[in-house]
């Protein structure tokens, strides 16, 4: 291999946790780790602001007809293009499918309105705030690092970023960061042979080199455990069908990750491509598009971990909504609330937060959908209920003061 070809193949592998583990200790101690094992979160990110009055839809509410003549999705009837009802006041998109089994077996929480005050219509600070789990300020660690920092659990492999360094995940504590396991074949043992040589350099009190032994002793090992996953067949069961693309191939991984019994407790991945400000479409289109990939892949990891999703819950979340009002283009610019979404067996299936309503004096500034949720409450919730942290809240989620949800008991 090429001098140049082996730099840059060491630059992409992945960043890795902190304990000092040798991949042996590691694979060995895997059924111990399953033994002991807890919880896993599964945060699922819809860059870009999803929609989500298209997405949950308040069909009995006239004034979403008059604000979106063009892409209001029609309610509930026997058309295959009408909302899916929920409780005879909002339905899903007809391309959600997926989540609407969920729901009808008591599995999914839905909140149609969450947000922040004072709220940032800038993608990336919008979702560094979100991310950073503090609406006032942007911090420079996230709120998933920090619970893996308070928390006392620890495992072989506590926690990966699938795609770039979710900034949830970035903070003191070092965290995994892999596109697709598959992507970690092409590694051959002379070239981990060349780095074990490079980070076992004396370090002294040299602070960079130790910081280079330390986190490149870990890659290693990190590296280790997962390329037995990346060189092994797996097989999706209990029908599910994954979508393939790579939010649905990291989804698959995820499972096969979970279903090893290696401690993992929380997982980021990303569904890109909602931000829709021209031709957004209704029933069909651009959006519909990414709704059916979206909500078809938590299905399939729904199905495919079958009773694992006694110890896991799916939290999805958007920066932000859109306008109420669609723009000229048929389509719809950055907003204030979004939906969002938590699966499992532990959850509370129903429809959570109050609606804000569409009239014009119920909007916030008059043009986007108000918050009835704050997000810190979501995470709090997750981290309390599911996490076992709710000694730790003010640790993980600065400033919080805790308002109980309910999806979560």
């Amino acid at each position: 291999m090429k001098r140049r070809e082996f730099l840059r193949n060491m630059a992409a592998m992945p960043l890795i946790g902190r304990n000092l583990i040798t991949a042996g200790s590691i694979l060995a101690g895997m059924n111990n780790a399953c033994a002991a094992s807890g919880k896993t979160l599964i945060v699922i990110f819809q860059r870009g602001g999803c929609d989500g009055l298209n997405t949950v839809v308040p069909f009995r509410e006239d004034e979403y007809y008059n604000l979106r003549p063009d892409i209001a999705i029609e309610p509930p009837s026997y058309r295959s293009d009408s909302a899916l009802d929920l409780d005879g006041f909002f339905g899903l998109h007809p391309a959600m499918t997926g989540l609407y089994d969920i729901f009808q077996q008591g599995d999914l929480a839905i909140m149609p309105a969450v947000h922040y005050g004072n709220a940032s219509k800038s993608h990336f600070s919008s979702q560094d705030l979100i991310e950073g789990g503090v609406s006032s300020r942007i911090l420079n660690d996230g709120w998933l690092n920090r619970y893996l920092l308070n928390s006392e659990y620890e495992t072989a492999l506590r926690a990966v970023s699938f795609g770039p360094l979710a900034h949830a995940m970035r903070g003191v504590q070092p965290v995994a960061t892999i596109n697709r396991l598959s992507s970690l074949n092409g590694y051959d043992d002379s070239e981990r042979e060349i780095l074990k040589s490079i980070y076992n350099q004396q370090v002294k009190n040299n602070d960079n080199r130790s910081l280079l032994y330390r986190h490149g002793t870990l890659a290693l090992n990190n590296y280790s455990l997962l390329d037995q996953f990346a060189n092994s067949s797996y097989a999706a069961e209990n029908g599910a069908v994954y979508p393939d693309t790579d939010y649905g191939q990291q989804l698959k991984d995820i499972a096969q990750l979970v279903k090893a019994g290696i401690g993992l407790q929380a997982v980021t991945l990303s569904s890109n491509g909602w931000d829709h400000h021209a031709y957004q479409g209704g029933a069909n289109g651009k959006q519909a598009e990414k709704l059916e990939e979206f909500s078809s892949g938590i299905e399939a990891i729904y199905k495919d971990l079958g009773s694992h999703m006694n110890d896991v819950v799916i939290l999805t979340m958007s920066e932000f909504g859109r306008t109420v009002k669609q723009n000229a283009s048929e389509g719809t610019d950055h907003g204030n609330a979004a939906s969002w979404f938590a699966v499992g067996r532990q959850i509370n299936g129903g429809i959570y937060g109050d609606w804000p309503g569409l009239q014009p004096e119920q909007l916030y500034q008059k043009r986007y959908l108000a918050h009835t949720l704050e997000f810190t409450d979501v995470y709090a919730e997750v981290l309390s209920k599911h996490l076992g942290e709710k000694d730790r809240l003010s640790a993980i989620l600065p400033g919080i003061h805790y308002n109980p949800i309910g999806f979560l008991s």
